[in-house]
């Protein structure tokens, strides 16, 4: 089943044409976002049961988005919310809940070998290959059951959560260990 068929691919609108750059108070969604909300920052949020699905250009909690820059998805966290999305990102609006779980989709893009590569396949750039929404539409994904893909997709987020976690660990485990060396050394 190609992605088209069970998502919209809303592209992120383009700063540089609109008011948007002399707004202030907005703050454009970026990959540092991008890779926070893949870490599992969302999973703390609590999304209504449409707010993944509104198509502004605003990034709402539970939003799934994909950057053409570096080619992975996450879903938009409370941290993030309000910030604009721009031409670097699409939302993924889906289509049928009955039929993808948001999840689900995101490790299908992030990480399942089939789509990865169906996806080096179309990248285009010589610098900086990347997707294009066109292509990213074409793309085919593979659909187990609902249930299934709930359980791909949430084991998938409390890894992704669990790597970051221990990550975070080992920074401040690091930081207290030379502050204490610094603190005997002055001593």
């Amino acid at each position: 089943m190609k992605l088209d068929d069970v998502v919209t691919v809303k592209i992120g609108r383009n700063l540089s044409r609109g008011n948007e750059k002399d707004d202030l108070s907005l703050m454009a969604y970026s990959f540092e976002d991008l890779r926070n909300d893949l870490d599992g920052f969302f999973l703390e949020s609590h999304a209504s049961s449409n707010s993944h699905q509104d198509d502004s250009y605003l990034s709402c909690v539970g939003d799934v988005v994909f950057s053409f820059v570096s080619s992975k998805a996450g879903i938009v966290s409370e941290v993030n919310q309000g910030k604009i999305i721009n031409q670097n990102f699409a939302k993924l609006l889906i289509t049928h809940d009955d039929q993808l779980d948001r999840n689900y989709l995101c490790y299908a893009l992030n990480e399942s070998g089939y789509m990865r590569k169906q996806m080096a396949v179309f990248m285009q750039g010589s610098t900086v290959p990347k997707l294009t929404p066109a292509i990213l539409k074409e793309l085919e994904i593979r659909l187990p059951s609902i249930k299934e893909q709930q359980i791909i997709g949430n084991t998938y987020f409390l890894f992704r959560k669990r790597q970051a976690l221990a990550k975070k660990q080992v920074e401040l485990e690091k930081k207290f260990y030379l502050e204490c060396l610094n603190r005997m050394e002055k001593e």
